[in-house]
């Protein structure tokens, strides 16, 4: 008969060598760990189960890789708040190509940001917003808050759709980049 594993050192050796049985142990030793850990800053409209699943689906994936010497349960977290974090990415992603009046507070909602936090955030897109150069700004501000199509753009401003759509384009790169950047920032701060 087998000899049962006993240390977390032991199962991870055994998961290098893509042992099932241990995999399976140390999932149900840890689901619920990382389950809580994601129910407490993910937003709503992130499953926290989804988060679990995509962490041990990433451990069964580098389960060759990982070093049984060094400590399991920080790894996991490790992954836990990349996941997160490329949640939280994504969405902002989504949001930017929002149109209309409520780009901002949508975006602030998708981010799960907290009322209290919401101000500082919003005050740092305002803030990246004005940081666009002055004609490109303009034309970003006439899609995004006027909501004008690109071919209103070019003749209001007696320019072609091809360089309002460049400029659009410029100015979301911009955007994401410098807004990500705080995103991480904030995501961070938290952990401290």
């Amino acid at each position: 008969m087998e000899k049962l594993l006993h240390t977390e050192k032991e199962l991870v050796k055994k998961l290098n060598e893509g042992d099932s049985f241990a995999f399976e142990v140390l999932f149900y030793k840890y689901r619920n760990k990382i389950k809580g850990f994601a129910l407490k800053i993910v937003p709503a409209q992130i499953d926290p189960e989804e988060i679990v699943q995509e962490v041990f689906v990433r451990v069964w994936l580098k389960k060759e890789a990982i070093d049984p010497e060094k400590d399991f349960q920080s790894y996991l977290f490790t992954i836990a708040k990349h996941l997160v974090l490329d949640h939280l990415k994504s969405a902002v992603n989504k949001k930017l190509y929002f149109v209309g009046e409520h780009f901002q507070q949508d975006l602030l909602e998708e981010e799960g940001v907290e009322a209290s936090i919401s101000e500082e955030t919003e005050a740092k897109l305002q803030k990246l917003i004005n940081e666009i150069p002055e004609r490109r700004r303009e034309i970003f501000r006439l899609s995004r808050f006027e909501g004008l199509s690109y071919k209103q753009i070019a003749e209001r401003l007696n320019i072609s759709e091809n360089t309002v759509d460049s400029q659009i384009r410029n100015a979301l790169v911009f955007l994401r980049k410098e807004f990500r950047k705080f995103v991480v920032l904030s995501f961070l701060y938290f952990f401290q």
